[in-house]
């Protein structure tokens, strides 16, 4: 058979992250399934029964396991081809009858399991799903194994309970014929190796992530195809991080727990694009960074204060919202002004907010966006610094002191200098807020601007002078 490379035969189109908006507005995640890579086999031996249960019990939908033929024609559960890694004896399995593998242990005391074993065993539990991998020599060796496999689906009343998959595409081809309801998946370890032949009648390709390009994904899910990855039984945790913001529809993962995680946050997400692409950091300190908006685990590179960034992509979820700078970077909005509204946050950065006459004390919450949490109060007597603005429905929010935010218009403000009282009064009427304690102008300018002689002071002509600089310098004379 003639391989095609398909994204040879296809157009090509690059997208950004944008590529999974639908119609231009915003699309609701629907997560991806996990799948235990023969279950979990860094609690429990791979491929046992305790290693499946733990996979099931870490949120996985389905286990991934490996069938062989014994020496007697029996399927057996095992990814070698020898039992010598697992159990320490140097078996081969072709070459042994099935009664005997049956006495070999692993190392929890569990023996080597046949797929007869396997349905029977998990038979009455119906949230339990296995996808069957068959082992194959390239000449297509054993030829029977699709057929016993088709049998045994049958006879334990499996086929909504199991997806098949294999490197050989015969395989696969032969499972259309003889279980054309259950999912079958090609396995791929380079792009070489899908043919459009074999396309035509699988479910999806389950490829090395490393080659789970979006453009790839695209093109598949184009042909109505899934997309399921995996990567080598060394994968790190962190990986998942970057898996997870593809648009895939499966993961085989030995992280079984955490790649739930990840998937139970995506599906309450909604990613859309951004009207407005730029956007400045209204903060007087550096700001943090992640790179995975749906588990905030992993810090990326911080970013800086009062600067502006291009954004492509907003992923929110019931408490928050994040913005993507990159595909390592997402930043929390809470410290993001679009367009006009980073003029509007400008005047009241570095100034200060106290309580009103009378009031006894104002809570400060951990978000803007999501104002249920709270995390301090601001009390009497106490002037806490605005260390970052966010304009809500164009009303702006003050963060104090780094703690916590709560709504400027409860507060009352003084503006931090002269050039922010400017900025102030530049605003347009409706965007002021009228909480604002307004020294005299003039009190705020550089003494070379007053009108006391210039004698002595004339050194500090390029010095700005804050409010009380008059009260600190003694000019020698009157």
């Amino acid at each position: 058979m003639k391989k095609i490379v398909i994204l040879l035969k296809l157009p090509l189109i690059k997208l950004p992250l944008s590529l999974l908006f639908c119609f231009g507005s915003f699309l609701i995640l629907s997560g991806f399934t996990v799948i235990g890579h023969r279950g979990d086999p860094l609690q429990a031996p791979e491929e046992t029964f305790e290693s499946f249960n733990d996979a099931f019990a870490d949120g996985a939908k389905y286990a991934e396991l490996d069938l062989r033929e014994s020496k007697d024609g029996t399927l057996i559960i095992s990814h070698d081809s020898n039992l010598e890694r697992v159990s320490g004896q140097d078996i081969s399995i072709s070459k042994t009858d099935f009664n005997q593998l049956q006495q070999v242990k692993q190392s929890n005391g569990e023996s080597i399991h046949s797929l007869a074993e396997l349905f029977a065993y998990y038979q009455n539990q119906p949230q339990t799903r296995f996808v069957l991998e068959t082992k194959k020599s390239k000449k297509n060796k054993p030829t029977d194994m699709e057929a016993k496999v088709a049998e045994l689906v049958q006879q334990y009343h499996m086929e909504n309970r199991v997806m098949v998959q294999s490197f050989s595409a015969a395989s696969v081809v032969s499972f259309s014929q003889l279980l054309p309801t259950v999912p079958r998946y090609l396995l791929a370890n380079e792009l070489s190796d899908i043919n459009f032949d074999t396309l035509q009648v699988v479910t999806g390709i389950d490829i090395d992530a490393t080659l789970a390009t979006p453009a790839f994904i695209q093109q598949m899910h184009a042909l109505n195809k899934q997309v399921l990855v995996w990567s080598d039984i060394e994968e790190q945790a962190s990986a998942l991080a970057n898996i997870s913001l593809t648009d895939i529809d499966g993961i085989v993962t030995n992280y079984a727990q955490l790649a739930s995680a990840y998937n139970q946050a995506k599906s309450t997400t909604t990613m859309s694009p951004l009207d407005i692409t730029s956007a400045t950091v209204s903060a007087t300190h550096a700001v943090a960074s992640v790179t995975n908006p749906y588990l905030t685990l992993n810090a990326g590179q911080p970013l800086t204060a009062q600067r502006t960034y291009s954004l492509s992509t907003l992923v929110t979820n019931p408490q928050h919202s994040y913005a993507a700078l990159d595909q390592q970077r997402w930043a929390d909005t809470d410290y993001l002004n679009f367009g006009s509204d980073a003029l509007l946050a400008v005047p009241y950065l570095n100034g200060s907010a106290s309580l009103r006459y009378g009031q006894t004390a104002l809570p400060l919450v951990a978000s803007p966006s999501a104002p249920q949490q709270v995390v301090a109060h601001l009390i009497p007597g106490e002037a806490a610094t605005i260390t970052a603005v966010k304009l809500i429905n164009g009303r702006p929010w003050l963060e104090l002191n780094q703690h916590g935010w709560l709504p400027a218009e409860q507060t009352s403000i003084t503006l931090a200098t002269g050039e922010a009282q400017i900025q102030y009064q530049q605003l347009l009427s409706d965007a002021k807020l009228t909480n604002i304690k307004l020294p005299r102008l003039r009190d705020y300018l550089p003494l070379t601007q007053a009108t006391l002689p210039l004698s002595t002071l004339k050194k500090y002509l390029l010095t700005p002078a804050p409010v009380y600089l008059q009260a600190q310098f003694q000019p020698q004379n009157n």
